[in-house]
């Protein structure tokens, strides 16, 4: 007979921790793959439309030669920002110093947000249910002094 050996049971508790340590360290591994591979931007530029359009300019022109006219129309009453006409006008943009938040941080400061949120909604629950000690524990002391006196003055 093959005696196979046994390996030794661990107890609920313990077996619990590692299970939840795996899990753990599997969900770290998968948010560092996750902003690794994730491109930086919400929304990625449409590259290949922008190149068929440029393509197809020409093409379109020769077939209304009619919106040329109403190019040059629209470049007369919209003029190019920098141009002469603005520096005659005196017309100047403010650029901010800053380039402001970038998409991880908006992002970041989200997830912040929500955690807040999910604090607030328990400390409210646990508020709104007062102070209610567990009448089955078994230990030293049920209540600390102070629930003690709170809950002998009425504040449950």
């Amino acid at each position: 007979a093959v005696h196979s050996p046994q390996l030794p049971s661990l107890p609920p508790v313990a077996m619990a921790r590692s299970t939840a340590r795996c899990l753990l360290v599997a969900s770290a591994a998968v948010a560092a793959l996750m902003q690794l591979a994730v491109p930086t931007a919400f929304v990625q530029p449409p590259a290949a439309a922008a190149a068929s359009a440029m393509a197809a300019a020409p093409s379109v022109m020769a077939v209304a030669p009619g919106l040329a006219d109403a190019q040059i129309t629209l470049a007369r009453v919209f003029p190019t920002l920098g141009g002469k006409w603005e520096k005659e006008r005196n017309l100047v943009m403010p650029v901010p110093d800053e380039e402001g938040f970038t998409d991880s941080q908006v992002a970041t400061c989200l997830v912040i947000a929500l955690l807040c949120g999910i604090a607030a909604l328990d400390l409210a629950k646990g508020l709104y249910q007062g102070i209610n000690p567990d009448p089955n524990r078994k230990g030293k002391a049920t209540v600390t002094p102070l629930v003690k006196r709170l809950m002998e003055k009425g504040f449950n």
